[in-house]
């Protein structure tokens, strides 16, 4: 089995999409998978500059679907019946398939990797062209595919119904991380009088910061509320005048792209972390977002509002906040950080988490299996999905008081294991 990688980048090479996928590749070329990694940009870059301007912006990127098209039909002719084509995109635009896309006109197998539920977040993100490209044409390319590998059981029941074959194979695989990549956290001295909150995102609406820009404006506590955004996004401009029309911007610290070293410093600075707080805003309720396996490879505790099948529902090292536009309680985060940092040792219990069940290594086993079941190197299981152990198994206890998720999110959990057993 050859499996060729086929990913539409946005050019980005230090956002953690790409870092995901090349942890990916080389994660199942360790499990001795024979690999190959085509990445393509959805527009035309010289020296990290998009090449358009202005008004010549559509006609860019309509050049640039014709040159993925070409790129599409040469990956696809490489490949026999033994071969794979994993392809990590959204619907695209009908003519930039290939003649050669669809089944009967090809030999090798083609499966698609979905993140999302495309047609909320175009809606959602405003994006009509991609929401009427997603209602117009979703279901019949989604024909065309052999496969479907979801990060969540809520985004791959959208993907199943949006086919006519509802037994596709398909596989429940949560997002990994390469956990030897970031050293773990020294733990900060937490004493109530100063919380430091640290956020490390490309921030977009949809992670939800203003409803925690919100919580600090209305807090009228004596501790000291720190939030350090670190990253650059669509969203920065917004929070920067939501912050000082809330009279705020003393507490919010915009350190924009930040790696290496200078990362690593803000981690030992902040007592908490922000996964994602504006989940539900692109029609969710499930989450398997990146940063959140990046905090627990280093031992940050952090906020969610979402469910994420990665995690037990009692781990004790996430703040689960409502999912609604509600300011975020910063007395509700200042009790869990007082919990979680009387824990010396949560640092160490959250990487080891993270090693047993989080890094990519371990997750490509799942795909590994997947895939080769789908050209006959495995017997077929079924719908496959990520195994996650029993919070006992990991030796890791809920500091007293820890909040947990809500009745209403654990008894979902129970009706979606239900819903798989069938």
């Amino acid at each position: 089995m050859k499996v060729l990688y086929f990913y539409i980048s946005d050019g980005n090479l230090h956002s953690g999409v790409s870092r995901k996928v090349n942890s990916e590749v080389n994660a199942l070329k360790t499990l001795d998978t024979d690999i190959t990694l085509f990445e393509t940009c959805i527009t035309k870059k010289e020296n990290n500059l998009p090449v358009y301007l202005g008004f010549l912006k559509p006609l860019a990127i309509i050049a640039r679907g014709f040159e993925i098209r070409r790129d599409l039909r040469h990956c696809i002719n490489s490949l026999d019946d033994q071969d794979i084509l994993y392809i990590r995109s959204g619907v695209l635009p009908l003519p930039v398939y290939p003649i050669n896309f669809f089944k009967r006109f090809r030999s090798c197998k083609i499966v698609s990797e979905h993140q999302t539920i495309e047609i909320d977040g175009a809606l959602q993100g405003k994006r009509y062209l991609d929401y009427l490209n997603e209602v117009a044409f979703g279901r019949f390319i989604r024909e065309q595919f052999d496969g479907v590998v979801s990060v969540t059981d809520e985004i791959n029941r959208h993907q199943i119904r949006r086919v006519k074959n509802r037994s596709i194979p398909n596989l429940i695989m949560g997002n990994g991380f390469d956990v030897q990549s970031v050293v773990m956290r020294e733990v900060p001295q937490y004493c109530g009088d100063n919380l430091q909150i640290l956020c490390v995102a490309n921030v977009h609406r949809g992670h939800g910061l203003d409803r925690l820009l919100h919580g600090i404006a209305d807090y009228t506590g004596s501790t000291n509320v720190t939030l350090h955004i670190a990253g650059q996004g669509a969203e920065n401009d917004n929070l920067l005048h939501l912050a000082k029309d809330l009279g705020i911007t003393e507490s919010v610290i915009f350190h924009g792209f930040v790696k290496g070293k200078p990362l690593d410093v803000l981690f030992n600075e902040c007592h908490v972390g922000i996964g994602t707080l504006g989940l539900h805003r692109n029609g969710m309720r499930e989450g398997s977002i990146l940063k959140a396996r990046e905090y627990c490879s280093r031992g940050l505790p952090f906020l969610y509002d979402a469910i994420d099948l990665d995690f037990p529902p009692d781990f004790p090292y996430i703040l689960h906040v409502p999912a609604d536009e509600s300011p975020i309680d910063i007395e509700q985060i200042l009790a869990f950080a007082k919990r979680v940092c009387a824990d010396l040792g949560h640092p160490e219990k959250m990487r080891r988490y993270a090693e047993e069940h989080l890094d990519w290594s371990v997750k490509m086993k799942s795909l590994k299996d997947f895939l080769e079941t789908l050209v006959g190197e495995n017997r077929p299981e079924g719908v496959l999905e990520s195994s996650m152990a029993p919070l006992a198994a990991t030796e890791l206890k809920v500091p007293e008081g820890t909040t947990l998720p809500n009745a209403g999110q654990e008894d979902m959990l129970s009706g979606m294991s239900r819903e798989r057993r069938r």
